[in-house]
């Protein structure tokens, strides 16, 4: 996934997408079956989830099209 000639992080979708949803980090990880230090670090950057990983959490816990995740994240300021 590319942002202005540069990639976006999976992490930065999912954390730009929790917070419009008004989720918690813990109500996402229990929603998807995710260890909560795992996702901790994939929305600090530490690690990175797959593609897979992210389209699933998107769809599944945001019932959000990854598509529209992404503009989403793309919207969103960077932490």
């Amino acid at each position: 996934m590319i942002k202005e000639g540069g990639w976006i992080h999976g992490g930065h979708i999912l954390r730009s997408v929790r917070e419009k949803k008004g989720l918690t980090q813990d109500e996402v990880c229990l929603m998807s079956n995710i260890d909560r230090r795992t996702y901790q670090r994939w929305e600090r950057k530490q690690s990175e989830p797959s593609f897979g990983q992210t389209m699933q959490i998107c769809e599944c816990a945001f019932k959000v099209d990854l598509l529209d995740a992404v503009a989403i994240a793309v919207e969103t300021p960077e932490q």
